[in-house]
């Protein structure tokens, strides 16, 4: 029928059915408990961060992520100690969310994705990677190589998801930015086998290496080999893998160490007093909100300063 046709079409270009659908699909209650937890980090004081170093630290995030995304750096910012440039790309942020980031992370630089598009899509098509271009069109989470690794003047870059929280100093991570570090996966996720990479490619990437976190030197992210890989239709098979593929390809031709067990792709299970951080990938992704988030909170990464203050005047 041309009346409901025209109906559900216009209702799918409504941000508030939108996100009534996706509470609808998450459940109207669960979706409030994680409302309640997610927003506890946002009584947290703000980081400041310097313009530039040898290190940054960059994310990718959008809407659905905003939160978590600020649980993640502050988290990670807070148990390491240490300040690094940070940037935040926009892969989809609703209006305010910007202004929101820039509020808890004062001095870190926010890239729009018009300002990306302005200036890695001329960049890569006047290099003549026209493939790269492409696909980064077709593909926001190869904004992750693309922009992150041509918009840098830094050596390295730490690269953090929306969805990891950091439980104590992780060390490996920030203290050595001469070796490619990357998380240990606990599954095979990339887009051709291990055997059609090596026989596509000439390179077999070791397997479970997940690119969610992970510490690269800028120069082993090699645009004009990312250009010709991806002349191979098989590398499109799961776009969810893509970007993942791609980095496993450019990290074995320069040479990478996984990162130690104490840095997991997990939930579920007690967080172990070793336990450096927990990425909530995939199928762990409820748990970032019924476990890592509250771990967090109770061992005081998270704390607002009003909380602090209550704490203090509890032990007098």
């Amino acid at each position: 029928m041309p009346l409901v046709d025209g109906l559900r079409t216009w209702l799918r270009s409504r941000q508030g059915w939108i996100r009534f659908r996706e509470l609808q699909r998450e459940g109207f209650v669960r979706a409030a408990n994680r409302s309640r937890i997610e927003r506890k980090i946002l009584s947290t004081p703000p980081v400041d961060t310097p313009a530039t170093g040898p290190v940054e630290v960059r994310m990718l995030t959008w809407r659905r992520d905003c939160l978590s995304a600020i649980w993640a750096l502050k988290t990670f910012f807070r148990t390491s100690g240490k300040t690094f440039p940070l940037f935040i790309h926009d892969g989809g942020l609703a209006p305010g969310q910007p202004e929101l980031l820039q509020r808890h992370f004062p001095k870190a630089r926010l890239i729009s994705r018009s300002e990306a598009d302005a200036l890695v899509v001329p960049e890569l098509k006047s290099r003549g990677f026209e493939r790269c271009a492409s696909y980064r069109d077709r593909n926001g989470t190869v904004r992750k190589l693309f922009d992150f690794f041509l918009l840098s003047s830094a050596q390295a870059i730490i690269s953090i998801d929306s969805d990891i929280v950091f439980f104590r100093k992780p060390s490996e991570l920030i203290e050595d930015a001469s070796t490619n570090l990357f998380n240990r996966d606990v599954g095979f996720f990339y887009s051709m086998s291990p055997d059609e990479l090596e026989e596509s490619f000439g390179i077999r990437p070791p397997p479970l290496l997940n690119s969610g976190l992970s510490r690269v030197r800028v120069a082993a992210i090699k645009l004009d080999r990312i250009d010709q890989w991806l002349a191979h239709p098989k590398l499109f098979d799961d776009v969810w893998v893509t970007e993942q593929t791609l980095a496993a390809l450019c990290a074995t031709v320069d040479g990478f160490e996984f990162l130690p067990p104490t840095y997991e792709i997990a939930g579920g299970s007690p967080i172990q007093p070793q336990t450096i951080c927990r990425h909530y990938a995939g199928r762990f992704r409820p748990f970032l909100y019924t476990e890592g988030m509250p771990e967090a909170e109770r061992r005081g990464i998270a704390r607002s300063n009003v909380a602090d203050q209550e704490r203090r005047r509890a032990s007098l």
